[in-house]
């Protein structure tokens, strides 16, 4: 995040962060426009870091301060008001703005907003943002995994935006700034979440897509179309490598979650293996479609469907996932490809989609119902199905859907629509992969030398 900014760390003799060095821009080296968007664990445990990563930013714009107040005189008091935010000395200098981004986009919307008073200037100069205080996750994974409380992508964006617009730094202690937050967003081409552990894939939690996945959509929402987005693996330091969001997780999916080597392992694991093919992986694939269709296309689901229900390496997986507690996990799964047709990531032919929802209408009928997001008794997807089946095999469904229906008077803890989950979602908590991996949502390069932040990303324009 120092080195887009244009400026490196100044370490103690302990090797503890005491400063920034500000270093000088240049056409080839300009000074990136750059957003932090942190986890709530990570505001919780490194708050000290926020706002350096804050003072850094201020810093930047500093360095056309006198450039700012000779070309855009009526714009002193705005940028005196962001500036005196920052405990560093003042630091004025003469860069043009179009080596330097974090100053051209400040004055840009200040003179945009019509509003060019010194609250303007704040606004216009926050970069880091997360949730409000005692907030965690921001809230997409909840989501997607009740597919039926949601129609459009969109409304998951918006959930997005509210959720971790919430401005950190210095002074700064999660004031709401949804506004800022999109404003920045709109700039952003560029989106990096940082993985300092070889021990999760992207694939192997929610938390993935949660953040990086949601930031995505985010942007997609504001801006017209997707960012491009990197994953940058720094487990080994010293040689850190940057890859495509794309290949990061087409390379989990064929090399490891649709390799019959490894599924033939997971089988060995009776229940808990047949769980954490739904869960610890379809699951998961589902919340990347969701946030990445770009990325996860029709073809992914086509392999899912063939792999496992169809059992294409001939090792027993249909078997498996029909034998005993196991054929709930296959329920939901055929719950979630149903899911993917109905709201159009799936494009399967009619011979299959029908085949699909006999099947999952016999499972339903004869286990019942899984209890996942994707298997609410009122889910729209239950219509969907419905309407390819036979006339018997729709009166089974719907008795069962009907005996499923548990009416609690005066509550329901299971929320039918998205507007009801935003609330209930402030009160999520941190997983384990965020404890273990995830601490931003945008590349922190060299925040402390001997304490290694675990999990890190970055977005810029």
């Amino acid at each position: 995040g120092f080195a887009l900014l244009g400026g490196e760390p100044v370490w103690n003799s302990g090797g503890s962060l005491k400063g920034i060095a500000r270093l000088p821009a240049t056409q080839r080296q300009p000074r990136r426009d750059v957003s932090f968007v942190t986890s709530g664990l990570f505001r919780d445990l490194y708050e000290n870091l926020l706002v350096w990563l804050d003072r850094a930013v201020l810093l930047a714009l500093d360095a056309s301060s006198n450039t700012i107040r000779r070309q855009h005189p009526e714009l002193i008091p705005a940028l005196d008001a962001a500036l005196e935010r920052s405990a560093l000395p003042p630091s004025p200098g003469d860069e043009p703005l179009d080596v330097n981004h974090v100053a051209a986009h400040w004055v840009e919307t200040v003179r945009g907003e019509g509003d060019e008073d010194v609250r303007a200037g704040r606004r216009a100069s926050l970069r880091v943002f997360g949730n409000a205080p005692g907030g965690y996750g921001a809230g997409i994974n909840r989501l997607a995994e009740r597919s039926g409380a949601w129609n459009a992508r969109s409304e998951l964006a918006r959930v997005y935006l509210r959720r971790m617009g919430h401005a950190f730094g210095e002074g700064l202690q999660g004031e709401p700034a949804q506004t800022s937050f999109e404003n920045q967003l709109k700039r952003t081409g560029r989106t990096f979440l940082g993985r300092a552990s070889n021990l999760y894939g992207v694939l192997d939690n929610n938390d993935g897509y949660d953040y990086l996945g949601g930031l995505g959509l985010a942007i997609e929402s504001v801006r017209g179309n997707a960012p491009r987005a990197r994953v940058v693996r720094h487990a080994d330091p010293k040689n850190p490598k940057v890859e495509p969001l794309e290949a990061a997780l087409l390379s989990e999916l064929r090399g490891r979650h649709l390799n019959p080597t490894s599924l033939k392992s997971l089988m060995e694991h009776g229940y808990a293996g047949a769980r954490s093919m739904s869960q610890g992986f379809v699951e998961n694939l589902w919340g990347w479609q969701v946030t990445s269709p770009q990325i996860i296309k029709s073809w992914a689901w086509d392999e899912i469907h063939s792999v496992f229900l169809e059992d294409r390496y001939a090792i027993g997986l249909d078997e498996f996932l029909e034998d005993g507690r196991n054929v709930h996990v296959l329920t939901n799964l055929e719950a979630i490809l149903l899911v993917a047709a109905s709201k159009g990531f799936w494009q399967p032919n009619s011979e299959t989609l029908q085949a699909l929802a006999e099947s999952f209408a016999e499972h339903v009928a004869e286990h019942g119902l899984p209890g996942s997001g994707h298997t609410r008794p009122d889910h729209p997807m239950m219509s969907f199905v419905s309407t390819r089946l036979s006339e018997p095999l729709r009166e089974r469904l719907s008795r069962r859907l009907t005996d499923a229906q548990v009416p609690k008077p005066g509550s329901d803890s299971s929320p039918s629509r998205i507007t009801e989950i935003e609330i209930e979602s402030t009160s999520d908590g941190p997983s384990l992969f965020v404890v273990i991996a995830l601490a931003l949502v945008l590349v922190i390069a060299g925040a402390n030398r001997g304490r290694r932040v675990e999990k890190a990303g970055a977005a810029r324009g």
